[in-house]
């Protein structure tokens, strides 16, 4: 609706212009022919409509002459626009239209498109006051409250009884209480139960997730809350304040909510490598990937098409969202950067002494490789070096790259 709204100012404002002769005079006048689409006008008809509210009054071979339009083409685009409401046409010859204001061609179209969106929140409104006052009379059917002392029972239980899924969404509290489940875990992947495991960010970073077997693949994302899901039916939920627990019995719209949410968390997670989780987690690495993968997303997009970088922004960016990633050295980069690829993109950073360059290799298939020749690059200018990317074309090894250091540099980096 604010688009809408936006497209009728920037109409109005061009009827201020007096001086404009050909459409490449008018700012931003491709995108004003696009965006006059989400009125139903087609291109011709947008094209022909910006004319007459520039100019005034015109002739059809005018109006063809100013926007660029076939001559073969005008008189029926002028019908269309009259029939539209958006324009007037003399009956003389030869012809001659003039523009509707744009207050009057589409300002009942917006006043009608805000009534819409009002009766729509009215009707969001109704149905939350339905859901709040159907809630009580439902929570003893949906719900069974578990105490502290029987939840790592129960979901043993559940566990082992799964049959195809287990999904779960822990914080440090629900990851200490599902590791009492181990045994459970590593008899239901034996069965062939899919499990995934989203486990917060600070519980990996702080005290590591110990060791799983085959068969769970484990994620990191922000975590708020535990939510544990057995064959998208069964859902448990685990207060980590006090340790307790309530489970939901039965599959409802109430249930396969979190079902979703978990499909949408997992999606956007940052995937671990398992094998690397045996060992302590350098938290600089795993603070830099989620860094890398959210909050930097935008400005690395800006930097990829930017001809005049400014790598320094991109640093202090980074540092800004956590001082754990001050590096001090190419050396300490090069380490902090190879192992957030080998924990998350099954990749790897090196140093290659005899050509005086990075090798960067990325397995993952979800993920860009470009993000982080940037930011490689931006630490390389920093210590005073400067680098050039390139891509291994050669070999069609889209996610390989090298990052040439321009300046010669003795490093001891792996």
């Amino acid at each position: 609706m604010s688009n809408q709204v936006d497209i009728l100012l920037y109409v109005q404002n061009v009827t201020k212009v007096h001086m404009i002769k050909r459409p490449n005079d008018i700012p931003n006048y491709l995108e004003l022919v696009a965006n006059l689409e989400e009125f139903g006008l087609s291109k011709y008809e947008s094209m022909a409509y910006i004319t007459l509210v520039s100019r005034g009054t015109l002739g059809a071979s005018e109006i063809a002459y100013y926007s660029n339009l076939p001559r073969t083409k005008i008189y029926t685009t002028l019908k269309k626009l009259e029939r539209k409401k958006l324009s007037t046409i003399s009956s003389q010859k030869p012809m001659i239209a003039t523009a509707t204001p744009p207050n009057e061609a589409f300002g009942e179209l917006i006043t009608l498109q805000e009534r819409r969106l009002s009766s729509m929140y009215n009707i969001l409104d109704s149905l939350k006051k339905l859901r709040e006052e159907g809630k009580k009379s439902y929570e003893e059917k949906k719900y069974l409250t578990l105490e502290p002392n029987v939840v790592v029972q129960k979901i043993k239980e559940l566990i082992s009884s799964s049959k195809s899924n287990i999904d779960l969404i822990l914080d440090s509290w629900g990851q200490n209480v599902v590791f009492q489940c181990r045994p459970s875990i590593t008899g239901a992947t034996k069965k062939g139960v899919k499990i995934k495991m989203l486990l917060g960010n600070e519980s990996i970073i702080s005290e590591g997730i110990g060791t799983f077997p085959d068969g769970v693949e484990i994620r990191s994302d922000t975590v708020s809350g535990n939510i544990l899901i057995f064959d998208y039916k069964k859902i448990i939920f685990i207060d980590s304040t006090n340790g307790k627990a309530s489970l939901i019995l039965t599959a409802d719209p109430y249930g396969s909510s979190y079902v979703k949410l978990f499909d949408e968390k997992w999606k956007k997670a940052l995937r671990l490598n398992t094998v690397m989780l045996g060992n302590k987690v350098p938290k600089e690495a795993l603070i830099l990937s989620k860094i890398v993968e959210n909050d930097l997303s935008q400005i690395l997009l800006d930097l990829s098409i930017m001809k005049d970088n400014n790598y320094t922004l991109l640093i202090n960016e980074i540092e800004k969202f956590s001082s754990e990633t001050n590096c001090q050295s190419i050396e300490e980069m090069v380490s902090i950067v190879d192992y957030a690829l080998r924990i998350s993109y099954s990749g790897y950073l090196k140093y290659e002494n005899q050509e005086n360059m990075l090798k960067l290799h990325f397995d993952s298939k979800e993920r860009s490789i470009v993000p982080w020749a940037i930011i490689i690059v931006a630490y390389v200018k920093k210590f005073g070096n400067d680098a050039q990317i390139i891509y291994d074309n050669s070999l069609l090894k889209a996610n390989t790259i090298y990052i040439k250091l321009l300046h010669p540099a003795v490093i001891h980096a792996n």
